[in-house]
């Protein structure tokens, strides 16, 4: 069963990389965070737990932990922006943000750390949404790696932040999913929207 954003970008009608047509700054935004989040979402297609959890790399880093993370990165940074406010207050159900080892190391089956994915990004969706001032300023949050100097960010950079971060993180994917079978993204998006990947165009 598709993620309900994957089937909202409808991807694969043309090419599962072309991020689909938007109006409007905001609308624009938005589309391309969702549309790197379906990316890295892709990665796990077909993969059993064991495959998903494996670090085939000379980096430590795993799917699953891709998946997760990724997901905290757009919840969190979804709220921030929309509530102009330094730290994240997101639900219960989605929990505190996670380092990047915490979310390599969590046991979570593929199936389960897909239904956390779909949530963060369901939520992540609506913070987006709610955002009625791409010029409103964010506080810097609290964190030794920002420049001390800077005061805030606007809604829009935030989000633009988001959609750098995704976009480097699923290359991650793709390099991990290449070294376990072989599979690369195009094959994939044509295999999560039941297309052949050998038709002729």
């Amino acid at each position: 069963m598709l993620s309900p954003i994957v089937e909202a970008l409808e991807r694969g009608k043309i090419m599962g990389f072309l991020v689909p047509q938007a109006y409007g700054e905001k609308d624009v935004l938005i589309t391309n965070v969702l549309h790197q989040l379906a990316q890295v979402r892709t990665s796990v297609y077909g993969l059993s737990n064991e495959q998903a959890h494996s670090a085939p790399t000379a980096s430590s880093l795993n799917l699953t932990g891709l998946l997760r993370h990724c997901a905290l990165v757009a919840a969190g940074w979804s709220t921030m922006a929309a509530q102009q406010i330094n730290m994240p207050d997101v639900p219960g159900d989605i929990g505190e943000d996670m380092d990047m080892e915490d979310c390599v190391a969590h046991p979570a089956t593929v199936d389960e750390t897909l239904e956390f994915f779909d949530r963060c990004v369901t939520y992540a969706s609506e913070q987006m949404e709610s955002i009625t001032d791409l010029s409103a300023p964010m506080p810097i949050p609290d964190a030794p790696w920002f420049p001390p100097e800077l005061e805030f960010w606007e809604a829009r950079w935030a989000l633009t932040h988001v959609i750098g971060e995704l976009a480097r993180h699923a290359g991650h994917a793709d390099v991990i999913r290449e070294s376990i079978d072989g599979k690369g993204s195009y094959e994939l998006n044509d295999l999560v929207d039941g297309l052949d990947p050998n038709r002729e165009w």
